[in-house]
């Protein structure tokens, strides 16, 4: 049931809701109907004194800057902490605007942290200790270049889809941080984090748990990339120049970034005179590097 809840008493947590678009705000308060303002959703959890909005942001900003003290708003009463982020996602993960993955990744974590202990959280949590140990900023490119979004560390990493496969294949979160670690240290001057070089990785690891007999050494992610960056100096011209090396061996062939990056960071290896024995797709999947092509 709908009623009128005083605008003061309510808390938008940006921990579950996606940031505030300044631009829509405006945009509500040019066109603002106060007999088309349909009522927000909140929850209150028992306990808590505030009423949390997870439905309406916008139009209670736009309210409040108007001068409004109230707004309607259809309250649920909940012991779950959780409750106000199950239902932002049901809400928002349908329709033209998804949520994306980072913002189901902070979902997760605020699950985590409230308690719950479904895989999906708990391997959130461990996806995201990697990165804080190493210094690196797990966010997309808008926010990294936001002022007010900007993580606080100096190197960033923007796939979530991608380092969600290494926690897939080793939810220790070893995986993870070995390919992490191995970027960041070759190639100390790149703010980014290649994703190309990094999916390149993570397929050669995941090649290795299901080709028998393919035992890699220890460090073998570093020593790969430094014999690649005795060709290419920075991880981006690598990724770049697999690309063209994939249109040239593979003509008329979509991009398959893990197939791509994984068979040229191999054969570049090779080439340098690179001694540790990679395990590959098989015939085929060359990118022609190793045949002098």
């Amino acid at each position: 049931e709908s009623t009128t809840v005083p605008i003061d008493e309510l808390y938008i947590d940006y921990e579950v809701q996606r940031d505030v678009l300044h631009k829509h705000i405006i945009n509500i308060i040019k066109n603002w109907d106060p007999r088309v303002c349909s009522p927000g959703s909140a929850c209150r959890i028992k306990g808590k004194k505030w009423i949390y909005l997870y439905d309406a942001q916008h139009r209670t900003v736009a309210a409040a800057l108007l001068g409004y003290s109230v707004i309607p708003c259809a309250v649920v009463e909940t012991e779950d902490p959780n409750f106000a982020s199950y239902a932002f996602e049901l809400l928002n993960d349908t329709g033209v605007k998804r949520l994306t993955p980072g913002d189901l990744h902070r979902n997760a974590l605020v699950r985590f942290k409230n308690g719950s202990r479904d895989k999906r959280n708990v391997d959130a949590k461990t996806m995201q200790d990697q990165f804080d140990q190493l210094g690196i900023d797990l966010q997309d490119k808008n926010s990294r270049q936001s002022d007010n979004l900007r993580g606080d560390h100096d190197y960033f990493f923007s796939h979530f889809k991608y380092a969600q496969k290494a926690i897939e294949l080793d939810d220790s979160g070893r995986v993870l941080h070995a390919v992490l670690e191995a970027i960041r240290s070759v190639f100390p001057l790149q703010e980014e984090i290649d994703q190309g070089v990094f999916i390149g990785l993570y397929e050669l690891q995941r090649l290795a748990g299901t080709t028998p007999n393919a035992k890699l050494p220890q460090d073998w992610m570093r020593t790969l990339l430094e014999s690649c960056k005795t060709v290419f100096k920075s991880s981006h011209l690598i990724h770049a120049k697999a690309k063209v090396q994939w249109e040239h061996s593979h003509p008329g062939a979509g991009w398959n970034a893990p197939l791509a990056m994984s068979n040229f960071l191999r054969e570049l290896h090779m080439h340098t005179g690179g001694k540790i024995n990679l395990p590959f797709h098989g015939a085929g999947s060359t990118v022609g590097i190793s045949e002098g092509n």
